[in-house]
């Protein structure tokens, strides 16, 4: 039977060690607002990333695909322009902005990604940009109050920064070496066991000199264990078992991601190879901020990177080994919680929604269903209408091109005002309006969907389509 990983995990406000935020104002789009923001780590980073799928990119994708896989020392983000669609001066640009930023820290270029957001087409203001660097990197902490200030300067229609982190406990390293040493009993007795042979030896003397002998041969033998236990302690010591996770991220339009989505960076101190890192960001990618969606739209700037510096001073994790599942799922937690505030702030949404299926033949099949059912636009303005419109999702999942048995399903409407089920067994239900009603008025609103045809589950978060969505996007860029 395989072992239960259970994470150990607690809220923490807290940034992973040797990590530093910054954000100021550079005027980049309008006045006296933060955008421009930075993240720094003294000690360089093992990274690894997840790009839009995006046919167009913008100049800092392409930046970051050939800054990847160096060790990184710093991300820059600008709000207010993408920086797409800008040609040849986009990407020098972007070189400009690395190598000024490069100066002020101290490092090469090579160590800076990038990262932008706002609208397609215009150039960056580089002489704005020149300027805002120096205050940047001056202003760089680790306390709460430069998280706030970075997180706001990345956001664009967000209307509120998004944040989460987690202190996380991997295997105790007591628990590692249990079968390689041994227990302080054992010890003593050991020790007791050859003060005894010692004391034989010594009984054959005069009682004086036996006496001397055994205080002598004690306060080795108390040396000696007092030796042993520090030994164990700076063994202890020096492989931590506790690391932090941090995620900041800014979305809430142009949100139906292809691989990667919005602008997301993650950060922990945690000690891991690099193909490990890049494989877990992967993974988790496509469970939680592929499984999100807003309006439909994939951006030009999507991106997530995961950046660590082994601060923590683990055992390095270079095996699918458990505490690298116990590090998958420190990331997924940290994924999730930002995938749903971003589909919490969607551009005018007055509802978050929630789409969970389980006993499907597949991951992909309840991943795609789940995904199909969150971005149909009629299924969204169901919701802001609190209209128990079921057929709508019925017909979603018929597109989504993952076969299912429509004669199995049941589908549950749940909120914190209750639940009532709607279809059984794949047939409608009498149901009560008024209470179906009441439960989609609820600013969560979950779907749950039982296939009734495996073992497989997945979750899709989005949410509602509402007037103000028309008003925000009809005149974003005056």
């Amino acid at each position: 039977m395989a072992t239960q990983i259970k994470l150990k995990a607690k809220r923490s406000t807290k940034l992973p060690k040797g990590f530093k935020l910054s954000g100021v104002k550079a005027n980049i789009k309008y006045k006296n607002r933060l955008d421009l923001a930075l993240i720094y780590s003294q000690e360089p980073c093992q990274s690894a990333g997840v790009w839009t799928k995006n046919s167009v990119q913008a100049a800092c994708i392409t930046h970051n695909k050939a800054k990847i896989q160096n060790h990184i020392h710093a991300v820059m983000i600008n709000s207010g322009c993408a920086n797409a669609c800008t040609g040849k001066q986009g990407e020098e640009n972007c070189d400009k902005s690395a190598e000024a930023l490069a100066k002020v820290l101290r490092i090469d270029s090579k160590h800076i990604l990038l990262a932008s957001t706002g609208v397609i087409g215009a150039q960056l203001p580089m002489p704005r940009i020149l300027k805002a660097i120096p205050k940047l990197v001056a202003q760089k902490n680790s306390n709460k109050d430069s998280i706030k200030l970075a997180s706001k300067a990345i956001m664009t229609t967000d209307t509120f920064p998004k944040t989460f982190g987690i202190t996380c406990k991997l295997q105790s390293p007591n628990d590692l070496d249990s079968k390689n040493t041994e227990s302080g009993k054992e010890k003593v007795a050991r020790n007791e066991k050859t003060s005894d042979s010692k004391n034989i030896v010594i009984n054959t003397e005069s009682k004086e000199n036996a006496k001397d002998s055994v205080s002598v041969e004690n306060k080795l033998d108390s040396k000696t264990q007092e030796k042993e236990t520090c030994n164990e302690k700076a063994k202890t010591e020096k492989k931590n078992n506790k690391f932090r996770i941090f995620g900041m991220a800014k979305g809430s339009g142009m949100i139906h991601p292809n691989m990667a989505t919005m602008l997301g960076f993650i950060l922990t101190d945690i000690a891991i190879s690099k193909e490990l890192l890049q494989e877990a960001l992967s993974e988790i990618n496509t469970q939680t901020f592929n499984q999100i969606s807003v309006d439909g739209d994939t951006s030009t700037n999507d991106m997530v990177v995961v950046l660590a510096n082994g601060a923590a001073k683990n055992e390095i994790i270079t095996s699918k080994s458990i505490d690298y599942e116990i590090f998958k799922k420190a990331l997924k937690k940290v994924c999730v919680n930002l995938a749903k505030q971003i589909a919490k702030d969607g551009e005018g949404a007055t509802h978050l929604l929630e789409v969970s299926i389980k006993n499907a033949q597949s991951l992909q099949q309840a991943q795609t269903l789940s995904k199909a059912i969150i971005g149909s636009n009629l299924v969204k303005t169901a919701i802001f209408g609190k209209d128990a419109n079921w057929g709508r999702i019925i017909c979603a999942m018929g597109y989504s091109n993952a076969s299912f048995d429509a004669s199995k399903f049941n589908l549950i409407f749940a909120s914190k005002k209750g639940k009532i089920t709607i279809v059984k067994n794949g047939v409608g239900t009498a149901f009560n309006e008024s209470k179906a009603k009441s439960i989609l008025s609820a600013d969560v609103v979950r779907i749950l969907i039982d296939l009734q045809d495996g073992t497989h589950s997945a979750k899709a978060w989005g949410c509602d389509l509402s007037y103000d969505y028309i008003k925000i996007n009809a005149d974003y860029r005056s």
